[in-house]
C-alpha cells in the first residue's frame, strides 16, 4: 500500500530528473508521453518512433543507441521494444478513455502521479498494459492507481464526519468510543485499543491532512502502534478521504512524539497494551 511517506519520497525524486534539452519536448496536447521508470520524469512527443531517432544522441537513450542507428521508422516495433527495454523508459498513450502503457517486465513506472496529474485516475479509464518481455496484455481500470487502498464496505462515513464537523464543540458523547479503532493504547473507562472522540477530535483541531488522489482534506481515523514482530511495534497514523473513499497509513510514526503534538493532555492514553495487558503510560489521559 502507498503511503504518504511513499509518496512524497516519490514525488521529490522527480526533482532529481534527467535533464534533457527543451528542444526534445513536443506540445503538452501530445497523445504520447515517455516516462522514467526511477526519476518518474515524463515528457510528451508527437511520434514516439521518430523521436526516437532523431534523439538517439541524447543522454536518456544511450544504452540504445547503437541498436537505433540499425533501425528505421519501418522498424517501429522494433524501436519501442528497444527504448522500453534499454533505457527504462515506459512509453504512455493518452487517449479520452484509454491509456496504453508499453513497459519492459517488472520494470514499469510508479503510474499514481502522472494518473493523478492528467486527471486519469478514475473508474472510467481503460488502462492496457503491454509487457514488451512477453508479450502479455493486462486491463486495468484508472482508479486502479489511485493512492490508499479502497474503504471497507461496510465503513460508516457519518460518524466520523459528524464528528468532525462538530471537532471545535463539546459533546456528551465525546468520551465514547469511536467505531474501528484499534489503537494499542488504552484510555480508562474505554474497551482495550479504542480511541475516545474526545482524541479524535483533538487531533482534528491541531492537524489536517491531503488527500494523495484529490488533494482535498482528509479525516483522522485511526492512531497507535501496531504490533509487526514478537517483540517489536510500529506506530501508525490513518486518515481517510471521503470524495476518494480511499484510506491512507503512515508507517514507522513516532507515534508517542506525535500524541505529545497532536493530542490534549487530558486526552492521551492512560495506557499502552503491551501482550494484552495494560502497562501504564507516561501521560495520564482525562479521568
Amino acid at each position: 500500500m502507498t503511503n504518504r511517506r511513499e509518496f512524497l519520497q516519490t514525488t521529490a525524486a522527480i526533482a532529481g530528473s534527467l535533464l534533457l534539452p527543451q528542444a526534445v519536448f513536443a506540445s503538452p496536447s501530445s497523445n504520447f508521453h515517455f516516462i522514467h521508470t526511477d526519476t518518474l520524469n515524463h515528457w510528451p512527443v508527437f511520434d514516439p518512433v521518430q523521436w526516437s531517432l532523431e534523439h538517439a544522441h541524447e543522454p536518456i537513450l544511450a544504452r540504445a543507441a547503437e541498436g537505433l542507428s540499425k533501425l528505421t521508422e519501418c522498424d517501429a516495433e522494433r524501436i519501442i521494444r528497444l527504448v522500453v527495454r534499454r533505457c527504462s523508459l515506459n512509453l504512455l498513450e493518452v487517449l479520452p478513455r484509454r491509456v496504453v502503457v508499453d513497459h519492459w517486465g517488472s520494470n514499469r513506472a510508479d503510474l499514481k502521479p502522472f494518473f493523478k496529474s492528467h486527471r486519469l485516475a478514475r473508474p472510467g479509464i481503460e488502462v492496457v498494459l503491454k509487457d514488451r518481455k512477453k508479450e502479455t496484455v493486462t486491463t486495468l481500470t484508472g482508479d486502479s492507481f489511485l493512492c490508499g487502498v479502497p474503504l471497507a464496505s461496510d465503513f460508516d462515513l457519518e460518524p466520523f464526519q459528524s464528528k468532525w464537523e462538530k471537532r471545535f464543540e463539546q459533546e456528551a458523547d465525546d468520551w465514547s468510543a469511536a467505531p474501528g479503532t484499534s489503537s494499542g493504547f488504552a484510555w480508562e473507562g474505554l474497551q482495550d485499543g479504542f480511541i475516545p472522540w474526545a482524541a479524535l477530535k483533538s487531533a482534528w483541531r491541531s492537524c489536517s491532512g491531503v488527500c494523495l488522489n484529490c488533494s482535498g482534506e482528509t479525516v483522522l481515523t485511526n492512531f497507535g502502534l501496531r504490533q509487526v514482530g514478537v517483540f517489536s511495534r510500529t506506530g501508525f497514523v490513518e486518515h481517510f478521504c471521503g470524495a476518494c473513499r480511499r484510506s491512507f497509513r503512515d508507517e514507522m510514526v513516532d507515534v508517542k512524539a506525535w500524541m505529545a503534538a497532536n493530542l490534549d493532555q487530558l486526552v492521551r492514553p492512560s495506557d499502552e497494551l503491551i501482550w494484552g495487558r495494560r502497562v501504564a503510560h507516561t501521560t495520564k489521559a482525562h479521568t
